[in-house]
């Protein structure tokens, strides 16, 4: 009788505690299709990452809210976590070619040099929101830098025909033990700020030194206007390691009936190579979008230019991407799309940017599939 009153008194709790959320939000992606890239097999793929995520919003009065977001991402065709490589203190990184031969098709730079497994892929954070001041979140949130730039990209940074961005070493879509800032729209003006706690080395192997030292908290500062048919914005991002690596990028849109054409350029300077006594490793990016949408049809193609290269050695050339893809909504939630990409690397970077094993100096890649959210 007495675990009975506990249980009862425990399921009570639970309930109001349920009960004192506003609104709670279940929501998800499942996506998969086939990819056919030169010097792979077939295979299954994705075009948009799955995932099941958890939202709340409870109202506090006085124009203040607490917010909470959870998500976990999967691999829909096996049923495996959606997982970033994880960092390994037995090989370590001293250079361009061991990065080479690390998976980079989820690639997340402040949760390779973290060591750490992660369970909520796509977010883990609670916060406030007021209407006049903005939002603050704790915990694991979207990079700023990542979630701003992948909107000149018709492609959302996805699939065969993302942006070459998405092969950015300093590229981390989330940020775990981060706050970020987010202000309100001052007639289309926008500020965000991020600041990343240094993570703990799980060693002191060459490849772990680059983070393992006092002041490895990384910061990272958006500036947006987002009015009407224009889009402009700009963004600093320096990584949580003790070598100051950092990202910026610039970039602007415009959209007029229907279509909606993008430029954005991006630089990244990776000093994990210094550190162990090599070059750094530079990269930049250029895009330029173009995307047509008219009823249930849209249309994207974009040409990428990257350039990479490490002081001092041979790893240094250029790489040209075209892309072009059709979407087809059947619905709201459902919808099925074709991609199709042909990249041409120099042969000194043969395979850089393609993120899925192929080493060919040019690779063409196709894609076929559905998405369904929820």
């Amino acid at each position: 009788m007495k675990k009975t009153l506990i249980a009862l008194a425990i399921m009570g709790a639970s309930a109001s505690a349920a009960y004192a959320q506003s609104h709670v939000t279940i929501y998800g992606v499942v996506d998969t299709g086939l990819v056919k890239e030169t010097g792979t097999d077939l295979r299954m793929g994705s075009n948009v990452d799955s995932r099941l995520g958890f939202r709340g919003v409870e109202d506090l009065g006085s124009n203040m809210k607490a917010t909470f977001e959870l998500e976990r991402r999967f691999n829909l065709n096996d049923g495996t976590q959606s997982n970033p490589p994880e960092f390994d203190i037995n090989n370590p990184i001293t250079n361009v070619a061991d990065l080479e031969n690390v998976d980079r098709t989820n690639w997340n730079y402040n949760d390779f040099i973290s060591g750490k497994r992660v369970d909520w892929v796509g977010a883990a954070n609670v916060g406030l929101k007021g209407d006049a001041w903005g939002q603050v979140r704790l915990g694991r949130v979207n990079n700023l830098s990542v979630e701003t730039f992948r909107m000149l990209d018709p492609f959302n940074q996805y699939g065969v025909g993302a942006s070459l961005a998405k092969a950015n070493l300093l590229r981390s879509e989330q940020l775990s033990n981060t706050i970020r800032y987010d202000s309100p729209s001052w007639s289309g003006f926008g500020l965000g700020a991020t600041y990343t706690l240094g993570q703990n080395s799980k060693g002191s192997t060459p490849s772990a030194l680059f983070y393992d030292q006092i002041g490895n908290d990384g910061w990272a500062v958006n500036l947006k206007y987002d009015n009407g048919p224009i889009l402009l914005l700009a963004n600093y991002d320096r990584a949580a390691d003790s070598n100051d690596s950092y990202t910026w990028n610039v970039g602007g849109a415009y959209n007029y009936a229907g279509f909606k054409v993008s430029l954005g350029y991006q630089d990244s300077r990776l000093k994990l190579f210094e550190a162990a006594g090599t070059g750094a490793f530079k990269e930049k990016d250029w895009i330029v979008g173009l995307q047509y949408k008219t009823g249930p049809h849209t249309i994207g193609a974009s040409y990428n230019r990257g350039k990479v290269e490490v002081a001092g050695t041979n790893f240094d050339g250029s790489t040209n991407k075209y892309a072009l893809g059709y979407t087809y909504n059947m619905s709201k939630r459902t919808s099925v799309y074709a991609n199709v990409a042909y990249t041409d690397n120099d042969e000194e970077i043969a395979g850089w940017y393609n993120l899925n094993g192929s080493n060919r100096d040019s690779v063409t890649g196709v894609q076929l599939g559905i998405t369904h959210k929820f």
